[in-house]
């Protein structure tokens, strides 16, 4: 094997070992060691680059976990120009409605992440942290997602992209029968906007709406309010949907 393609493969292994701190906190050797499907020396080697370099530290018990510093630095450079647009946007609708507003896009057609936010300022409320990656379809924001990245499939294209996906039940509410996916999904695309009660978690409300590039040839990111159960009002169903709407107008304006 040449140099080039020796650095390539050691580049891609450290990326992936890196996202498998997406999934857990904590991971040891030996778990990077399966997960990769290596040798224990190379995964080592992966440990001390990684470790060396201050993108995790120990941890307990022989495992290792992400350092804040240079994943927050690394953090603050994704998606940057579409954040600091959604930045002013997200506070200004969540002290409208002093609940939680968050940003979030897809990777790869398969997960998404929140990388922007506002949480509520009541003590009640729906908070999640910056990064975490989920699984499509899962809640308001992975539905909305999912929609939009089918819209344009044909019939046969949909079914076969829809049965790849893992359709977990988080609550009794979940959706996880493809049929009633798929409803849920045209209705997505229908209304323009998604409301979920208690899909991802028990007593979350949450409403979302796509946000289309300049051109609204592209949804490249979704805006999403977030609210306990106990302090949704259904009357007020539609002025969530107009805010999170216009919004979303707003961004779309900045991204090209």
């Amino acid at each position: 094997m040449n140099k080039t393609k020796k650095g390539s493969l050691v580049a891609e292994r450290t990326l992936k070992a890196l996202m498998l701190f997406s999934k857990t906190k904590y991971i040891s050797v030996t778990d990077i060691a399966n997960s990769l499907e290596i040798s224990l020396t190379a995964a080592y080697r992966l440990v001390d680059s990684l470790h060396g370099t201050g993108f995790i530290k120990t941890a307990h018990s022989k495992e290792y976990t992400l350092d804040s510093p240079n994943i927050l630095q690394l953090y603050n450079m994704v998606e940057y120009d579409l954040r600091k647009v959604a930045r002013p946007i997200i506070k200004e609708i969540a002290s409208e409605f002093h609940e939680s507003v968050y940003l979030s896009v897809v990777h790869n057609d398969k997960y998404f992440s929140f990388i922007e936010k506002e949480d509520s300022p009541s003590q009640l409320k729906w908070t999640e942290n910056i990064g975490n990656v989920h699984p499509l379809p899962s809640g308001t924001a992975g539905k909305t997602h999912l929609a939009y990245i089918i819209k344009d499939l044909n019939d046969s294209e949909k079914d076969e992209f829809i049965s790849q996906l893992e359709l977990k039940p988080y609550t009794e509410k979940s959706l996880v029968v493809i049929k009633d996916l798929k409803y849920s999904l045209k209705k997505i695309l229908n209304d323009g906007y998604c409301y979920t009660n208690s899909e991802h978690l028990n007593g979350v409300i949450g409403i979302s709406v796509p946000v289309y590039n300049f051109k609204k040839t592209t949804v490249v990111a979704v805006l999403s309010i977030f609210m306990a159960e106990s302090r949704y009002d259904e009357n007020e169903l539609m002025n969530y949907v107009i805010s999170l709407k216009n919004g979303a107008e707003k961004m779309s304006k900045y991204i090209s």
